[in-house]
């Protein structure tokens, strides 16, 4: 295994200190001690280097250029950009690893002129992990943002969108390659808070995996979204917390198809035409994806649901199966009822249901 190379940022306010060790062949930074910096790495580069990055600037931002795959430590570091760049802009087609070195706290925001489509945005795959905190506001559009996909591994920490003009999470419009377009949480703890638009959302054919960890959900305005897939939903694990409320407010909605075998989902649902969960038919000609079809084989669903009719903690454009798993709802009133589908429910543990039942569930 080689040594790893280490190239150093520090920011100290109006200044910016960059360290190139002679190991970091083919790496320059054109931005001297301007806060605002600029690194480059040869595209005919193929080693792997580190960039460890700390400090703090209330008028400062970090670009990193790169043909080939890196990785990113966050070491404790508070970055505002002041410009039309991202906070953090990581301009790579390749794998780019960030870590979040454990008892650190960092920071970023954008400035609304950002041109780009995050606050922290990269090109490429981005691959996240480490056991610290992230806090992004994005002031121009989304505040974390990747044209191809997103993977929270096991060891990730807290990641905390504290406000953003667009999405507080979003992906896609990469490569045209739906095997490269998707929102993957496989640990740590996500939770969203003054978001204008989805909280998260996987564009283009996105698909979304959730397999650990805790996705907080607060959803509250016309028309928002909490997860939202263009194409399919697996969740397989973890906890997802709803606070759905706002005239149709949506909850985790798929545009095709959402198979729900494991973890749990609690919240409430409260507002008018608000909904839990929804598989959504989005009668496209160019997918063969069956849409709005929800399937759960596995997980736990309870959801209180007060909103004014029609508000549902399930609605299926087309069809529902429940073959395991639970689906628990309270509050319902004669109006709103738990679930509805405008297929069949069909499932060895709710065939039997009667009119009546549905409406009392």
């Amino acid at each position: 295994i080689p040594t790893p190379v280490f190239i150093d940022v520090t920011y100290n306010e109006d200044a910016a200190e960059v360290s190139i060790p002679a190991e970091a062949v083919g790496v320059t930074c054109s931005s001297g001690t301007d806060p605002d910096v600029v690194l480059s790495l040869d595209s005919a580069v193929t080693t792997e280097y580190y960039y460890r990055v700390k400090g703090t600037s209330a008028s400062g931002s970090l670009t990193v250029n790169s043909a080939y795959k890196f990785t990113m430590l966050l070491q404790g570091l508070d970055l505002t950009s002041q410009t039309t760049s991202p906070a953090i802009h990581l301009n790579c087609g390749k794998r780019i690893a960030l870590i979040l070195q454990e008892n650190t706290v960092n920071t970023l925001t954008d400035n609304a002129l950002n041109e780009k489509k995050g606050c922290l945005y990269t090109k490429g795959h981005l691959e996240i992990e480490g056991g610290g905190v992230l806090n992004i506001t994005g002031n121009a559009r989304h505040a974390l943002a990747a044209k191809e996909y997103i993977q929270l591994k096991k060891s990730t920490g807290y990641i905390n969108i504290l406000a953003a003009a667009g999405d507080g999470i979003h992906c896609g419009k990469g490569d045209g390659d739906p095997e490269n377009n998707y929102f993957k949480m496989n640990g740590g703890t996500v939770s969203f808070s003054d978001v204008q638009g989805d909280l998260i959302d996987c564009d283009d054919y996105g698909t979304a995996y959730i397999n650990g960890g805790t996705l907080n959900l607060t959803v509250d305005g016309y028309d928002s979204k909490g997860l939202k897939a263009d194409s399919l939903i697996y969740m397989t694990g973890g906890t997802v917390n709803l606070t759905v409320s706002g005239t149709t407010a949506i909850g985790i909605q798929t545009n095709y198809a959402a198979y729900f075998s494991g973890g749990t989902i609690s919240g409430t649902v409260d507002g008018m035409q608000a909904t839990g969960i929804k598989g959504n038919n989005a009668k496209s000609s160019v997918t063969v994806l069956d849409g709005g079809n929800l399937y759960f084989s596995g997980t736990q669903v309870g959801l209180d649901v007060t909103g004014v009719a029609p508000s549902y903690g399930v609605y299926s454009e087309k069809d529902i199966c429940i073959t395991g798993g639970t689906l628990s709802f309270t509050g319902i009133t004669d109006n709103a009822p738990g679930y509805k589908a405008k297929g069949e429910v069909t499932g060895e543990d709710y065939s039997s249901w009667t009119e009546e039942e549905e409406e009392t569930q």
